[in-house]
């Protein structure tokens, strides 16, 4: 998709869109309204479908990934969410008409596509006993400028391509697909044409489904030859906020729970933590006594988080004997990282994009699996400059003692 492309053909979309009124939290992506089960007289399919003179597949009023920006873009108003750019902003005041406010809230969750804000190059480490054992704790904060203002950086890695001519764009493979079996080679959702056909419906279910980001069950893979799953997973979503608010897609973090964009009101931009294993995350490690769950579901939520993301990457998740020790079998994932439960892929790694920099010797070169080439400086979709990502969670060394802090002071998570 060309960013030209997206500019001018969502230009056609804006007369359309100009006349439809603010929604609150779900929009029209809500299941009750578009299943039925709240009466047979919806108005949303007229938001997104014509039966006679569509544009797009699917019977759209333009292709898909336009359509969806036309709200959730840089430049949408339908929504406070920007993919794009990483950020989401506040709710809109109802006389406006429109759903997005001027001022940004806080950075995305899950980076963006063309920029993010992810403080990849001020990573900060806490060392604490636990038990008889040194551990460490970590925190990645928002990418701000010399003003405290969240400062967006282009992406180097991201799961979709929406920044045009000469940025970045996916491979086209989903890496470990091949499902339960060992394997030497991989499947590719790409095209004859090499274009990918990922689309931002192959994750999320735009009429709702009640899942936690309206996350398909089962992502569809279309147009190359992926092996796509057979059992669907859930992944449960939090309840939906009371009317005139919105949900908080931003790394701004509560101990029970996401804070809704009213109670977030109060917070700086700056505040939040990327790498959100533990909230909050002050410094103070005895504080540190939550699991991040962003739907609220501690309990459940990073082993179906991770269960989703093997829906396509079934071969990335440890599930046999010692993770680092016992080989799996598989002839490309042999030894595979442990994915337990305060271990969720999203610790790691962000879905959308991330402007993480790798200009190491080794990070920069690091082929894809199998050997594969890729482009230099790829990052992978991780959140920490080169290979810091092992360095916050690892002290292979054995020298760092408790209590000893590596990186910035961080700012607190809560006031």
């Amino acid at each position: 998709m060309r960013r030209l492309t997206l500019l001018l053909a969502g230009a056609a979309l804006w007369l359309f869109l100009a006349a439809i009124p603010a929604l609150a939290d779900g929009g029209p992506h809500v299941a009750a309204t578009n299943s039925g089960v709240g009466g047979l007289t919806a108005d949303s399919c007229a938001g997104c479908h014509r039966a006679h003179t569509a544009q797009g597949a699917l019977l759209l009023v333009q292709d898909q990934s336009t359509l969806c920006l036309a709200c959730h873009g840089a430049t949408g108003t339908g929504a406070t969410t920007n993919v794009e750019n990483g950020v989401q902003y506040t709710l809109a005041a109802a006389s406006t008409g429109q759903v997005r406010g001027t001022v940004i809230l806080g950075a995305l969750r899950n980076g963006g596509f063309v920029t993010a804000a992810i403080g990849s190059g001020a990573a900060v480490r806490v060392a604490y006993m636990s038990g008889s054992s040194v551990r460490e704790n970590a925190k990645v904060p928002v990418r701000v400028d010399g003003t405290g203002a969240i400062a967006g950086q282009a992406v180097t890695s991201a799961h979709l391509d929406l920044d045009g001519p000469g940025g970045v764009a996916s491979s086209g493979i989903a890496w470990g697909n091949i499902a339960g079996t060992p394997g030497t080679t991989f499947s590719t959702t790409a095209n004859p044409g090499g274009t990918t056909t990922l689309e931002c419906a192959s994750c999320h279910n735009p009429h709702g489904n009640g899942q936690y980001r309206i996350l398909q069950p089962i992502p569809t893979l279309g147009g190359g030859t992926a092996v796509a799953a057979t059992t669907p997973v859930t992944v449960t979503d939090a309840p939906l906020p009371p009317a005139g608010d919105e949900r908080n897609y931003t790394v701004i973090q509560q101990p029970n729970g996401t804070l809704l964009a009213s109670q977030a009101a109060a917070f700086s931009n700056t505040a939040g933590d990327y790498f959100h294993r533990k909230v909050p995350w002050n410094g103070t490690v005895t504080a540190s006594t939550f699991n991040d769950a962003p739907n609220g579901q501690q309990a459940t939520f990073n082993g179906q988080i991770n269960a989703w993301c093997a829906q396509c990457h079934s071969r990335y998740l440890a599930i046999t004997g010692t993770p680092f020790q016992d080989n799996s079998g598989d002839a490309i994932f042999k030894y595979r990282h442990s994915n337990t439960s305060n271990k969720p892929c999203t610790t790691c790694h962000v879905a959308h994009g991330s402007n993480a920099q790798m200009p190491g010797i080794y990070s920069a070169n690091e082929t894809y699996p199998g050997g594969a080439a890729a482009p230099v400086g790829d990052s992978r979709l991780l959140k920490i400059d080169n290979r810091g990502t092992c360095q916050a969670c690892h002290d292979p060394t054995g020298t760092i003692t408790a209590g000893t802090q590596v990186g910035p002071t961080p700012a607190p998570v809560l006031p």
